[in-house]
């Protein structure tokens, strides 16, 4: 019986979140363009600690803009 051997597949552990803008905000709107950078692994800019750190910084500007002007 022969025996069949798989290749292993790439495991990212820490796997960035998408993060999620304010509608129509300019300012998430630039970080997320910059998370798509950081999380592309093929960019040179790629670092996906950073990118964890855009998220946050989404997800804090955006509960500042709902504050403002309730979501949409």
């Amino acid at each position: 019986m022969a025996t069949i051997m798989k290749q292993p597949q790439e495991v990212h552990l820490m796997d960035p979140i998408s993060p999620n803008p304010y509608p129509g905000c300019d300012v998430c709107a630039a970080l997320v363009r910059e998370w798509i950078d950081l999380t592309e692994p093929a960019s040179p800019l790629f670092d996906v600690e950073r990118a964890h750190r855009i998220v946050d910084e989404v997800r804090d500007h955006r509960s500042q803009d709902e504050v403002a002007a309730p979501a949409l």
